[in-house]
């Protein structure tokens, strides 16, 4: 009986040491694992900002352009770390769409505040500083996501931002963050400079591939801004140009009600250019951009006659949607309330599409099939797609391969001119 019971217990043992043993062995393989994954996962310029420069802030008065983006990792605002950290954040300057990224495309923003900290709006009747606005300040950072395409109002808040400071000679720091749609691919013409706009502000490619700290440097060094501006770029840790965002490590938080998916930010260079022809581009649904469709057209003929080239890296399908009013995203979509028959688009392989590459076959299609329904309904579409060379094509005065040999050639170019900034 006591030699059973001695064996009883040495097996108790034996089982208590083993799992005490699995016990540890997990607790490390977990810290192994988050330590790689802490590894692996980009930091921002934001991050760096804040562990190595406050020092560089200590008696200076501060302003912030920021928005619902501003957000390190951890998910706390950059406004509320610096405070703690002792920075006086003097003021705020936020972009399209507010500092809590809720307000619909083109919408005026008022100024308001954050915490007792006076917010100006850059989009409304102001979109850059007053001297008036920064006249007292020491010291301006910027720290915005973007999406990676030239109409996009951020890099034009960026450009304006950066002018402003010129005249007063306050340094800006750029606190560097991933571009979602990769440092690799180059989309469409160099934008003329005769139509440098809000929503065109650098004579550059529709998807430009550059993050915002290489495309600041690069305003200054091709004198698109003044030559004396003090940029001061955070570099990230970790970041490769041939990432997209699932590369990252990071969360996506969308930089605008109708950007929800960083997907979206791969078809947004092309699709967008649909509502400028009459075709509703997925606004006004779930789907914004990554969907396209008209009450007059046959998504049969679109699956039939777009070329292998163009739609490679993703799979279409076809849909029918009906597009609504969607508070804090778009209150009149293209065809509202209308039924509409269109294609639903799924990148399956985000280095092989190309959304320029699609809309402008897209387009070739709908012209030979329905050309008595595509006409450019927007005094803005030279704009948007950098010249006027694909409104020559739509009226018939230009051919599809000259418009594509045209854009090649620009694309070609800006490649080797955007050389000397880029960082990483």
């Amino acid at each position: 009986m006591l030699n059973l019971q001695i064996s009883k217990s040495r097996n108790i043992n034996k089982i208590s040491i083993t799992l005490f043993c699995i016990v540890i062995f997990l607790c490390l393989f977990s810290i192994i694992m988050n330590q790689t994954t802490r590894e692996k996962r980009v930091r921002l310029g934001n991050e760096i900002f804040v562990s190595r420069y406050i020092s560089e802030l200590r008696g200076q008065r501060v302003g912030l352009v920021v928005n619902h983006t501003s957000l390190l990792p951890e998910g706390r605002h950059l406004v509320d770390s610096l405070v703690e950290k002792g920075v006086a954040v003097a003021s705020l300057f936020t972009t399209e769409h507010g500092f809590l990224g809720n307000k619909e495309a083109g919408q005026n923003i008022k100024d308001s505040q954050y915490k007792g900290i006076r917010i100006y709006s850059l989009h409304g009747d102001i979109k850059q500083p007053t001297t008036q606005q920064i006249k007292d300040l020491d010291v301006l950072v910027y720290d915005i996501q973007d999406v990676g395409a030239r109409f996009y109002t951020y890099i034009a808040t960026m450009k304006y931002i950066l002018e402003a400071a010129s005249l007063e000679n306050i340094p800006v720091y750029i606190l560097d963050r991933p571009n979602p749609t990769g440092g690799l691919i180059i989309e469409g013409p160099l934008l003329d400079r005769e139509l440098v706009s809000f929503t065109g502000p650098c004579p550059i490619p529709i998807r430009y591939g550059m993050t915002c700290g290489e495309l600041a440097l690069m305003m200054k060094g091709e004198n698109w801004i003044p030559k004396h501006t003090d940029i001061r770029v955070v570099k990230m840790k970790g970041w490769r140009r041939k990432y997209f965002w699932k590369d990252t490590g990071l969360n996506w938080i969308p930089p605008s009600p109708n950007i929800p998916l960083p997907k979206t930010t791969l078809a947004f260079p092309g699709t967008s250019l649909l509502g400028g022809i009459g075709i509703n581009h997925g606004i006004g649904t779930q789907n914004p951009f990554l969907q396209l469709g008209a009450p007059w057209l046959d998504p049969e003929i679109i699956l039939q006659n777009m070329r292998e080239k163009a739609v490679r890296g993703a799979m279409l399908s076809q849909i029918t949607y009906t597009p609504r009013s969607l508070p804090g995203k778009t209150a009149y979509p293209p065809y509202k309330d209308r039924l509409c028959r269109g294609v639903l688009i799924s990148i399956q392989e985000e280095t092989a599409f190309r959304s320029l590459e699609f809309t402008l076959d897209l387009i070739r299609v709908l012209k030979s099939h329905f050309p008595d329904k595509i006409k450019i309904i927007t005094d803005r579409f030279d704009s948007l797609f950098g010249n006027d060379r694909l409104r020559l094509y739509i009226e018939d005065r230009l051919s599809y391969e000259e418009l594509k040999e045209l854009i090649k050639k620009d694309e070609d170019t800006f490649l080797q001119q955007r050389k000397p900034y880029l960082l990483y």
